[in-house]
């Protein structure tokens, strides 16, 4: 007798299957790849939602390698990114060592890390505005205390983009810690009770043990926090507006400001368009590197 995973599945079964996935394609096809497929055909053409549309072809495109602005955006997102993504998984995967090693007060210790992801947007510019302000700060007013300068956190061009990656770490690393917890709790206690007979350390067991099965795991973390730090827009818009002059300028505050402050749609939808294929470039060689780490 067959078993159900290898049974085949009779045409009602799949007259149902299909009906119950019909609203969620439905869904997605309206809302997602409809305005993206819209976005590649207004990239061709010269738009202000004010006027008529005019052909231009491939002229937003060229523009668009020639714009500073936009090469100082995405320097910006890179250097973003590079700081926001390896620190956000060190962590995410820290604070789910923690409190996958706390015996008591789990749960409590996993909501407070999980809390921040949960605050509204506009609550997490308030809170942090409040915090770091260059004049009434929290944290400046500490440092008067202390007889130490005030630090120009969000108004100094060396240390907005680290402000706003302290903001966001602070934001999404609890998320990803549990996803990483998940990880931890799904390898097998065999491992480090063989690693306990071996004599094996903490250090050791987290590093052939622990490290290993994470591995996917953790490229699966980086790459969704590379792809949410190209599209990321609403900190920088909340906090900096992309100053102190363009020191925090990213992509999508860019594309925002093209698009809804200057009235330039299609110019903005050849930004967007860029945009994706880097992102898909970038997740097709990130999912490689996956499948390799799965293999190994």
């Amino acid at each position: 007798m067959k078993s159900i995973g290898n049974r085949k599945l009779s045409r009602g079964e799949n007259a149902s299957a299909a009906l119950f996935l019909l609203p969620s394609a439905v869904l997605l096809a309206v809302f997602v790849f409809w305005p993206m497929l819209n976005s590649v055909e207004l990239s061709f053409f010269n738009w202000n939602p004010l006027k008529p549309k005019a052909l231009v072809g491939w002229e937003n495109y060229a523009r668009l390698f020639s714009d500073t602005l936009w090469w100082t955006s995405f320097q910006n997102t890179l250097y973003y990114i590079v700081l926001n993504v390896p620190l956000i998984a060190a962590a995410a995967l820290g604070m789910a060592l923690l409190v996958t090693s706390v015996k008591t007060a789990t749960k409590f210790f996993r909501g407070v890390y999980f809390l921040p992801s949960l605050i509204s947007l506009v609550a997490t510019g308030i809170v942090w505005q409040w915090l770091m302000g260059t004049n009434n700060g929290v944290l400046n007013s500490y440092l008067r205390l202390a007889g130490l300068e005030p630090v120009k956190w969000f108004s100094d061009t060396q240390t907005a983009m680290v402000s706003i990656v302290i903001v966001t770490i602070w934001r999404w690393a609890g998320y990803y810690m549990v996803i990483l917890v998940a990880g931890i709790n799904g390898i097998s206690e065999h491992y480090y009770e063989a690693a306990d007979i071996e004599g094996a350390g903490a250090w050791q067991k987290f590093r052939w043990i622990t490290l290993p099965f994470l591995y996917p795991v953790l490229l699966f973390i980086v790459l969704m926090s590379t792809i949410g730090s190209f599209q990321e827009f609403d900190l920088f818009y909340m906090i900096t507006l992309g100053g102190p002059g363009t020191a925090t300028y990213v992509t999508g505050f860019l594309m925002w400001q093209t698009a809804f402050t200057n009235m330039k749609m299609g110019y903005a939808s050849a930004m967007s368009t860029i945009l994706f294929l880097i992102i898909l470039g970038f997740t097709m060689i990130q999912n490689h590197f996956n499948r390799e780490g799965w293999e190994e």
